[in-house]
């Protein structure tokens, strides 16, 4: 009877402890499924563009909104005009910030320049008008570096955009010869190559995607890059599409022309290295060729001078 009672006992004390381990198990996998699904939904909310405030950069969180601010206040007071321009340069450049960022960028570094050169002419021991001229001058100054900074990115995809043209015109052309339409061309173009070019066909196919005609789309890239080589190859292809001529004939031609036009670009920059090269060769390696074999007959000269 002990016996069968101490069975028992045991049995019953086997049975909840693997109660509890059972509802412990179920407890924590409960808890990884949760976890599991708010991991999924944040990682659907990242991919989405939707995380959290304090998921994004500094730059995006803070820096951003008060460029923005600042910027949108500094374009109310300039005219409209101004503020077309600002923005058709920042496009044409390939900046990835809105005109009113940038024109908060001057802001923020006329004030920086402003405060770096009256703090020197503070530390100088200067007088008070000293301070503040040197902080109108730090701030004139710095407020052009965000306008440098713009026409070297301006200039730079610019080139990179007219280089790259023929050989876009030269996919384009064997694309299209393979069967393919203009717009199945264009994608393939922007499969197979990077930069610029390729990244604003890109946006031209979204635009046709969205709804947008071809024709304003085409125009709407040839505003954007600013490009006049690409303002040609618009205009030409809008007028094949509505004269129904075939576009293949067109992008040959097209391209042979912009190949011509880049050797001769490449031969006028050619004739003009001689005379880019003049002013290094006169004043920096003529004087230290003359130094280095002259220099020990003069150095001879002057002790046999001595010397007498």
């Amino acid at each position: 009877m002990a016996l069968q009672l101490s069975l028992l006992v045991a049995l019953l004390i086997f049975a909840v402890g693997l109660l509890a381990l059972s509802y412990l198990f179920q407890a924590r996998l409960r808890v990884e499924r949760r976890l599991l699904a708010v991991t999924e939904l944040r990682l659907e909310r990242v991919q989405e563009g939707e995380a959290s405030p304090l998921q994004r950069p500094l730059y995006e969180r803070i820096v951003a909104p008060l460029l923005q601010a600042v910027g949108k206040m500094l374009q109310s007071w300039a005219p409209q005009a101004l503020r077309t321009a600002l923005a058709r340069r920042v496009r044409a450049a390939g900046l990835e910030i809105t005109a009113e960022q940038f024109a908060g960028w001057y802001m923020v570094a006329g004030a920086c320049g402003a405060c770096l050169f009256a703090f020197v002419a503070w530390l100088r021991a200067e007088s008070t008008l000293t301070v503040l001229a040197a902080s109108f001058a730090g701030g004139v100054v710095s407020a052009g570096l965000p306008e440098l900074v713009l026409r070297q990115r301006q200039a730079e995809r610019h080139t990179r955009i007219v280089r790259a043209l023929p050989d876009v015109l030269d996919l384009l052309t064997v694309s299209v010869n393979a069967g393919l339409g203009f717009d199945s061309a264009l994608m393939k173009v922007t499969e197979k190559m990077k930069g610029p070019l390729p990244s604003e066909l890109g946006q031209v196919l979204h635009e046709i995607k969205m709804g947008v005609a071809r024709r304003d789309a085409l125009k709407a890239l040839a505003d954007r890059t600013g490009v006049e080589e690409l303002r040609a190859f618009v205009s030409t292809i809008i007028q094949a599409d509505q004269l129904g001529v075939s576009i293949s004939k067109v992008l040959k031609l097209q391209s042979e022309s912009l190949r011509q036009r880049r050797r001769q670009r490449a031969e006028e920059m050619a004739l003009k290295a001689p005379i880019k090269m003049l002013f290094p060769l006169v004043f920096f390696i003529f004087p230290t060729l003359f130094i280095v074999l002259l220099g020990p007959a003069l150095l001879q000269m002057l002790a046999g001078l001595t010397g007498m």
